[in-house]
């Protein structure tokens, strides 16, 4: 496995040396993305102030098939050779696809004078680029509740060390934006980077998440008509990779003759809910950034979904079964049931009745809120605009 990265690795070098000397640097805007195959919100609100500004930007969005991730990460560590050639053999179109690629994101690259990233993007972190060549990390979520990145090296979930190494994990970056300044410590951490490249200035979903949608809330009660007269709970979990799920559990206890329970599975979720009462929401239609701006409650675990819920101003409840094994496997960076015990909950039972007896603390909820959130007034996008202009004037 080494001697096919380490080979990667020269070749791309080798080619990108090439064309750097070909191409010619303009005063552009790269935006660069393998989470999404399309241009994200955060993306597409710091493009529409670009386009007022007169800057001249470009966009490459193709989402990395899952088998490429897979097969860096430490669960894909080879106990057999047999095990290896299955996971190559699985992971080969997307491979290929990935390869041809990034000759399209190199070329890009190297004519471009700001690059914006919201994840971990190969020629990015791992060439050397022109002089003046700026990196913003924009990261796509606002918080880093559970660890990621560098904090996650080596741990059941996250990148093999040899990895990180060798394809230079999360280098080159000028600026990496944080949510809030109670999370610039463990986006240094996770970026390892020197604290005073991370700015506290949030993402344009925070922007987001302050403009209220009145039109979201009919569109949703035209879909499922039992939101209307009831308390609304969407249920956000973390995905799991072995596919552990206590949503079960947390049905058993719902009160439906008051309250929804609203269950937005993630895409790569294959469990079944047979269940007439859980609104399972339809992600073709409804978005999660949308939705929780209008629900009375969101419940989550380990998601900086809970940071989008409180610039929302919507209450949060911690679902944290699996608090324990979680933190083992993968590690978290705030502990939430020491930290935030009022709102956070091992058990479904207790967790609920918070809801059905309407006992929420807010004290709990303010402070985590005032922590944790933005504190720069709906001017997360001017600011990285600003940012920006700064970087391509330099």
């Amino acid at each position: 496995m080494n001697a096919i990265l380490y080979l990667l690795k020269w070749h791309l070098i080798s080619v990108y040396f090439f064309i750097k000397i070909l191409t010619r640097k303009k005063k552009q805007v790269l935006f660069l993305s393998r989470q999404f195959n399309n241009v994200s919100l955060n993306y597409q609100m710091v493009i529409d102030e670009l386009e007022k500004n007169n800057i001249k930007y470009r966009c490459i969005c193709k989402k990395v098939d899952s088998s490429v991730n897979d097969s860096v990460r430490t669960q894909g560590t080879y106990s057999s050779p047999l095990i290896f050639v299955k996971r190559v053999l699985k992971g080969f179109t997307g491979s290929i696809k990935y390869y041809f690629s990034l000759y399209r994101q190199m070329w890009a690259i190297a004519s471009s004078t700001v690059i914006i990233v919201d994840g971990y993007n190969l020629p990015v972190s791992l060439l050397k680029h022109k002089k003046n060549t700026k990196v913003i990390q924009m990261w796509h979520a606002l918080a880093a509740i559970k660890k990621f990145g560098f904090q996650a090296v080596g741990s059941k979930d996250g990148v093999s060390p040899n990895v990180a190494r060798i394809l230079k994990m999360h280098a080159n970056y000028d600026y990496i934006l944080s949510g809030s300044e109670g999370m610039n410590k463990y986006f240094a951490e996770a970026f390892n980077t020197p604290l005073d490249k991370v700015l506290a200035i949030g993402t344009p979903t925070a922007d987001y998440m302050k403009i209220e949608d009145n039109e979201i809330f009919d569109k949703l009660c035209s879909k499922y008509p039992s939101m209307k007269n009831k308390i609304n709970i969407l249920y956000v979990p973390t995905f799991r990779n072995d596919k552990r799920d206590n949503t079960s559990d947390l049905i058993k206890y719902v009160d439906f003759d008051k309250c929804n329970l609203i269950l937005s599975k993630h895409p790569k979720e294959e469990n079944k809910i047979d269940n007439d009462k859980v609104i399972c929401l339809d992600r073709n239609l409804f978005k999660n950034i949308d939705v929780l701006k209008v629900v009375d409650y969101v419940i989550t675990d380990y998601s900086a979904i809970m940071v989008d819920a409180c610039l929302a101003n919507r209450k949060i409840l911690l679902y944290l079964y699996d608090f324990d094994k979680y933190n083992e496997e993968n590690g978290v960076n705030v502990d939430l049931l020491k930290d935030y015990p009022s709102i956070s909950y091992k058990d479904a039972e207790s967790l609920m009745n918070v809801i059905v007896n309407n006992n929420y603390n807010m004290k709990e909820y303010n402070d985590f809120k005032n922590k944790y959130t933005p504190n720069i007034k709906g001017r997360s996008t001017d600011k990285i605009v600003d940012l920006i202009k700064r970087c391509l004037d330099e």
